[in-house]
């Protein structure tokens, strides 16, 4: 049902109300009438139809549906094929020649821009080496001859920190690097090669350094091609970390980490081996592996980008043919009334959703060819198998696929994210929908009065009762009371003294107030307070249910110390409240009481409950709420029926609203949009609460809004709050009555029980609507239990 109240041509007291049926969202029309406002057409189908009451529009969020997967699926599967009968598997010896061809050309190359003649490698290398000579070169033998000195010296080292080390040559003369097991090791050098200024330092650290690597990338000049060449990046910051305390002491294997480094380098740890274990090849990790490296990658990521270009390419084509079908394309001309951009294959979830199923697909494909080779060439699963598993799987299909998760992630993350946030401002709604009938609520600074005043009936209470175990025992009661009361409002128990208003005080509060009906509210809670109720929450509480309040408190002493509140009103908050309860229920009002049975606590106590009384927050909301207290307890149980965050002596959200009172609480809370089927069950089957809440709705709406301010336009919004809500309430209902058919004997007996009280409870708010409907006219609540069927006037 939606309602409007902003369009041309309104009246001040005109409201339009109509009823949106639809099949699907998007076939409600995009074409407003100007004039109106309102939607010009809807399109009905054949389909089931069902009444939209609240509809949460999400502007722009399309996600893939099963045809998406479907294309998704399949181009992960043919790249997949394409990896495993073109590509291949991961070689490093592959790698390392492809690389060492690249820099010998290289090298050969850059010499001769600096003069080289000739066209032989071991050339190039000597002219590039005498030509550009380094400082620590010296001190090869410091660092392990020539075999070792590229790796343990870190100025030889193709990186970023080799770079640094260099420059801190030119300006020390000094060498960093490590001796043979791995520990740092610091040589001086002499000025051989060193710069005289800060120019020439500069030169020789940057310019020198860069040529000397080139000279050293492809071995030296007796071993052109062959021999030890420099470390790659990848290799120098392995190095350099086993410097570090952490690394240096480490073992892989059985092999000390420095050992590790030094044959990963000179080829002896990956080398090809016979079946004795003797070295038949060197596999070298140096730069020019490294650089192969890059090239098996650039190879690999082939099949990688034929799926990118395939699912991309069906998302194109897919949503390019439902445009020309929606827009009747006859001609080349009317391509312009589609719009590109809807069906470009990037910056969308459905994009994104699709990327990550055909990557992850492709995965699949590849990771189990992968797995069928290594154990058909290993004739099982064996230590080898695993390494062979290890060099034919995709790398760069591992990285997509990892980077493919993570921007679908996002979108996830920011679908939690405004879930969360939505979820916050439906329990804020509960306040802030109630917060706008300020007549219903109470501030923290309210709530000191009413709490006060009913203390000061317990203690007059007290006062007259002659009998000295009835006295004892609601003493007792009493100090209990006052003490929850304090401990869930947060207050030390040394300030309580000072929360609980004195008669004097009361009095001026009341008279200082000017505006508002609070002072109402106040008086009709405290005309309908019941003490004696179980507060401990074990057998103590039976001393307790004889006892009655015989204090004429309000009658005698509150209406001397105010003069807002006269006699006559605390006798119709009584009246009206039984007649309340009769025209809801059907029946009279003692037997009533008696019906609610086990809630009675809930019943007597209210909506005044959920602030300090464990044992009711579990009579409503059930044994989920045993073992709490406090501000904790309050928002648990406030939450748990739909009620958001609101804690009394935190002033809440809604404007500095402490508690809900007066039957507020129910309209709240049946009008919450963000109330679950569960807790709304939850709430329904206590059908003492719900009556109770229902009854003080009635009485404060006839003897305050009607009688005495005549705000006859509040007692509308409640009504049409409450009746608002109904239609779905039973519809809630209906739901969770299904849930029984595969359930147990005793569950199926439990939710039968609830779904009855429940079906009770709307009937108490549809007789609470029409009464409040009633009053709006001007007609009073009358008991009307005379009228209604045999079966809901007698049987209680």
């Amino acid at each position: 049902m939606i309602t409007i109240t902003d369009w041309i041509g309104q009246a001040e007291d005109l409201t339009i109300t109509y009823d949106a049926v639809v099949s699907q969202n998007n076939l409600l029309a995009e074409s407003i009438s100007e004039k109106t406002g309102l939607p010009s057409v809807i399109y009905p189908t054949s389909e089931n139809l069902r009444e939209v009451v609240e509809v949460d529009w999400t502007d722009n969020v399309k996600k893939a549906d099963r045809t998406d997967y479907l294309l998704a699926i399949t181009s992960g599967a043919i790249a997949g094929l394409i990896d495993s009968f073109f590509v291949g598997k991961f070689s490093l010896e592959h790698a390392n020649k492809w690389g060492s061809d690249k820099t010998d050309e290289f090298v050969k190359k850059v010499a001769s821009l600096k003069g080289y003649k000739g066209d032989e490698l071991s050339g190039a290398i000597a002219f590039m080496e005498r030509k550009y000579a380094i400082a620590a070169d010296s001190k090869t033998a410091d660092f392990g001859g020539g075999l070792q000195h590229h790796l343990r010296d870190f100025s030889h080292h193709f990186s970023l920190c080799g770079l640094m080390c260099s420059i801190f040559t030119q300006f020390s003369s000094k060498v960093i690097g490590t001796d043979n097991k791995g520990k740092l090791k610091i040589v001086v050098v002499d000025k051989t090669h060193i710069g005289k200024n800060f120019a020439e330092k500069v030169l020789f650290g940057i310019v020198h350094w860069f040529f000397h690597m080139v000279s050293d990338m492809a071995g030296s000049k007796s071993t052109a091609g062959k021999g030890t060449g420099i470390p790659g990046p990848i290799l120098s910051l392995i190095k350099e970390a086993s410097v570090l305390p952490c690394f240096r002491d480490r073992k892989i294997g059985e092999e000390e980490f420095c050992v590790w480094v030094s044959k990963l380098f000179n080829g002896t740890l990956l080398a090809k081996r016979d079946k004795n274990g003797k070295i038949i090849e060197e596999v070298r990790f140096d730069l020019r592996t490294e650089i192969g490296i890059l090239q098996e990658f650039g190879r690999q990521s082939v099949p990688v980008l034929i799926n990118e270009c395939l699912v991309r390419g069906m998302y194109f084509l897919r949503r390019l043919n439902v445009a020309i079908n929606e827009a009747d394309i006859n001609s080349v001309k009317d391509f312009e009334n589609i719009d590109i951009s809807e069906l470009l294959p990037f910056n969308n979830r459905i994009i994104k959703r699709m990327v990550t199923v055909s990557s992850g697909t492709f995965l699949a494909v590849d990771s189990i060819d992968a797995a069928i080779k290594s154990a058909i060439k290993n004739k099982g699963i064996n230590p080898k198998t695993f390494v062979d598993f290890a060099v034919n799987i995709n790398y760069v299909g591992i990285g997509r696929f990892v980077i493919a998760c993570k921007a679908d992630g996002s979108i996830v993350a920011e679908d939690i994210r405004e879930e969360k946030e939505k979820k916050v401002e439906i329990e804020n709604e509960f306040e802030k929908g109630v917060a706008n009938l300020e007549c219903l609520s109470l501030n923290y600074e309210q709530l000191r009065v009413l709490y006060s005043l009913e203390k000061l009936i317990l203690e007059d209470d007290i006062y007259i009762t002659e009998k000295h175990s009835s006295k004892k025992l609601k003493l007792e009661w009493t100090k209990a009371w006052v003490d929850k009361l304090i401990e869930n409002l947060s207050i030390a128990q040394s300030e309580k003294d000072e929360f609980f208003l004195s008669e004097e005080e009361l009095g001026r509060c009341f008279q200082e107030e000017t505006n508002g009906t609070w002072t109402f509210l106040v008086s009709m809670e405290a005309s309908l307070f019941r003490p004696y109720y179980p507060i401990f929450g074990d057998d103590k509480d039976k001393d307790f249910k004889k006892l009655q309040n015989k204090s004429k408190y309000l009658n005698n002493r509150f209406i001397e110390l105010q003069n807002k509140v006269k006699k006559e009103d605390i006798e119709a908050f009584t009246k009206i409240h039984k007649k309340a309860g009769a025209t809801i229920t059907g029946t009279k009002r003692n037997i009533v009481i008696s019906a609610v049975g086990t809630t009675a606590v809930v019943l007597v106590s209210g909506g005044l409950a959920f602030t300090f009384a464990p044992a009711i927050a579990t009579a409503i909301i059930g044994e989920s709420a045993a073992g709490l207290s406090g501000a904790a307890l309050t928002s648990y149980s406030l939450a748990a029926v739909g009620g958001g965050s609101l804690a009394a002596g935190g002033l809440g959200m809604a404007g500095g609203t402490a508690i809900i009172t007066g039957g507020g609480a129910i309209v709240g809370m049946i009008s919450g949009t963000g109330i679950s089927a569960v807790t709304t069950m939850n709430l329904l089957s206590q059908d003492g609460y719900v009556l109770n809440e229902c009854c003080k709705l009635l009485t404060f709406s006839q003897v305050v809004l009607r009688d005495k301010i005549k705000d006859y336009k509040t007692i509308e919004t409640i009504y049409s709050k409450v009746d608002f809500r109904v239609k779905t309430l039973e519809r809630v209902v209906e739901e969770f009555s299904k849930q029984s058919d595969e359930m147990d004997k005793e569950q199926k007996k439990e939710i039968k029980t609830k779904v009855k009280v429940a079906k009770k409870s709307i009937k108490y708010l549809k007789r609470c609507a029409e009464a409040l409907q009633k009053l709006s006219n001007g007609v009073d609540v009358e008991v009307q239990y005379l009228l209604l069927p045999d079966s809901e006037s007698t049987n209680r």
